[in-house]
């Protein structure tokens, strides 16, 4: 008899909530019990349906009742209240986004990738928030490695940090940090960038960057989303940022290092025409074509990605 569970746990719940954040059924019942049908007939929600889900948001623990009304439960209010500092609803969100793109993989192996999508400045927010998020937890050891590993760093160049949590821990340590991102992302965070002290630069990596002088230049889950081509050419442009004695940093899934990094590939799939999950070496063979020197490929405990360093002589 088959030993594998195909079915290790239940994602509808999650698929409800997030069904329900982005309609505003969350946010409507952060501060005071609402009846459901008095919650449809605020949001212009079907009546029905309305009931159906908060019926499981209460039963998983979301929301809970107070007399003939439903609110958010004490326990998830801060991670469903968008003013909370540890508001995941954005991740939720962002999730939809994949889930919408995963249920292409049908299309995907027959026609190749990436699986329609529309991208909105809803679904904007909702990345980078998600991104966000994600930096919470790594942000800081990821910090204090490189500071460790490259003590007489003062100057570092975020390439794609536009949502500004591993920038933050940077400047924890004391360094001058600067984010180059999109347009369109910088954009979006710049007020809080500014309020931190950290510079922003509007730019496309890809096209090269349009700036130098840096003791470390990092690149945090930005390879994968981009093809062999435009891998190497931003490893050669971040050479050329780094003073002498300089450090690229790169942090992201390799190949071959298990389920994490197999799934994020097929992320990729969905979502990008070219983006992968490269090898090691394919990121040695990027480096050393720059001129950077002592590649090297470091874990970072608790974490499933992995931190890759070469120096500039």
């Amino acid at each position: 008899m088959a030993s594998i569970d195909l079915f290790p746990g239940q994602w509808q719940p999650q698929v409800v909530l997030m069904a329900a954040l982005e309609v505003g059924l969350i946010e409507a019942l952060l501060d005071q019990p609402w009846p459901p049908a008095k919650v449809a007939q605020k949001l212009a929600l079907d009546e029905r349906a309305t009931v159906r889900v908060i019926s499981v948001l209460v039963d998983a623990g979301y929301l809970e009742q107070q007399g003939d009304g439903v609110v958010v439960a004490p326990d998830a209010r801060a991670l469903l209240d968008p003013a909370d500092a540890a508001f995941v609803g954005d991740r939720l969100l962002h999730l939809h986004d994949l889930l919408v793109r995963w249920v292409q993989l049908p299309m995907v192996l027959r026609d190749g990738g990436p699986a329609p999508f529309e991208r909105t400045p809803e679904s904007l927010r909702a990345f980078i928030g998600s991104m966000r998020v994600g930096a919470r937890e790594r942000a800081r050891p990821l910090a204090d490695r490189l500071a460790a590993l490259y003590p007489a760093t003062k100057s570092v160049l975020d390439v794609g940090g536009g949502p500004g949590t591993q920038a933050l821990a940077f400047r924890e340590h004391g360094w001058q940090v600067t984010v180059l991102d999109f347009p369109e992302v910088i954009d979006l965070m710049a007020g809080d960038l500014a309020r931190a002290g950290i510079a922003a630069i509007k730019g496309d990596a890809t096209q090269g960057i349009p700036a130098q002088g840096f003791d470390l230049v990092y690149c945090g889950n930005l390879f994968h989303s981009m093809s062999p081509a435009e891998c190497a050419l931003v490893v050669e442009s971040a050479a050329r940022a780094l003073t002498s004695g300089g450090a690229l940093a790169i942090h992201d899934f390799l190949r071959g290092t298990g389920l994490p990094s197999s799934l994020f590939a097929v992320n990729m799939l969905a979502a990008t025409s070219a983006g992968d999950v490269y090898g090691e070496e394919d990121y040695r063979r990027w480096c050393e074509g720059a001129g950077l020197r002592d590649f090297a490929v470091h874990e970072v405990a608790g974490q499933t990605q992995r931190l890759l360093t070469a120096d500039k002589r």
